[in-house]
């Protein structure tokens, strides 16, 4: 996964430019050293990056604090993905960015040999036969004239700082007509609220675990369609869902805790407000 370069700290502003529509964003909140704002046109929250004494890493210890995210991948999800692709192009060629352990990867080779299957990842850690691994930077590596049927994205988008690179980097590796699916969390759903009241009770683990300095941008339904829409991607359908309840990754282990977060998950599902969110897109170029 891509990690931008430590930030300089300096005097807090009041305003900041979303990123996703560059309205100006005042700030909402703050702990530690993590300052949100949130833009009143697209509700999107994010951090002021430069407001953190340092960024966060993707190493051990990151992966140490996420065994449970690992150790339980969401079929459920890959399976979605992959029925979007055979109704798309049965014989596409696919890329997967920020492709991690290459799971997704892995699951669709093994569903549909006939699909041509590409990963990018500076970390992308396995050999996974039959697929191309690329451990490189998305937003520097260069592509040359290489297009995809499909680029996927699953859990990334978050974790960067400019997301309208990105968005515009998605676009301009696919086919015209061609399909991004975007997967991230989204933050106004019942989880999230259920950590914001926990705050109001004194116990802010859960929203620090949320808002911590990992998760740069916290998209909700309507900042994630205009980013897409403003890159020039066409919504086509949106999927709401949650994780696995096994990945969820919890400071101590908790009957009260999980149960807590089981219920978050069902009121979400039945309300439509999911923890989780991925988008359906065609490049209308």
């Amino acid at each position: 996964m891509t990690t931008a370069p430590t930030a300089k700290r300096r005097s807090q502003p009041t305003l900041l430019a979303c990123p996703v529509c560059e309205s100006p964003a005042p700030r909402e909140r703050g702990f530690d050293d993590v300052v949100l704002h949130r833009c009143p046109r697209c509700d999107h929250c994010f951090t002021d990056v430069e407001s953190l004494e340092y960024l966060g890493e993707y190493d051990e210890e990151w992966e140490a604090l996420h065994q449970n995210w690992f150790a339980n991948p969401n079929v459920s999800l890959f399976s979605f993905v992959a029925e979007e692709i055979e109704r798309y192009k049965p014989d596409a060629r696919v890329i997967d960015i920020g492709a991690g352990r290459g799971e997704l990867l892995a699951y669709l080779r093994e569903r549909n040999p006939r699909l041509s299957l590409t990963g990018i990842d500076v970390s992308f850690q396995p050999e996974i036969e039959g697929v191309e691994v690329l451990r490189e930077d998305i937003n520097s590596f260069d592509f040359g004239d290489r297009r995809w049927d499909v680029a996927v994205s699953l859990a990334t988008i978050e974790h960067l700082a400019d997301v309208q690179t990105f968005a515009v980097r998605l676009r301009s590796l696919l086919v015209p007509g061609g399909r991004a699916i975007v997967t991230t969390n989204n933050e106004r759903s019942i989880p999230y609220d259920v950590a914001h009241v926990f705050t109001r009770v004194g116990y802010d683990v859960p929203f620090k675990r949320l808002y911590d300095r990992h998760h740069l941008n916290h998209f909700n339904t309507k900042s994630l369609t205009t980013l897409m829409e403003r890159s020039g991607l066409r919504p086509l359908h949106l999927h709401r869902h949650n994780i696995p309840l096994a990945a969820v990754d919890m400071p101590r282990e908790s009957a009260v805790l999980k149960l807590g977060v089981w219920a978050s998950f069902t009121v979400g599902r039945l309300t439509g407000r999911t923890f989780f969110q991925t988008l359906v897109l065609e490049n209308q170029q």
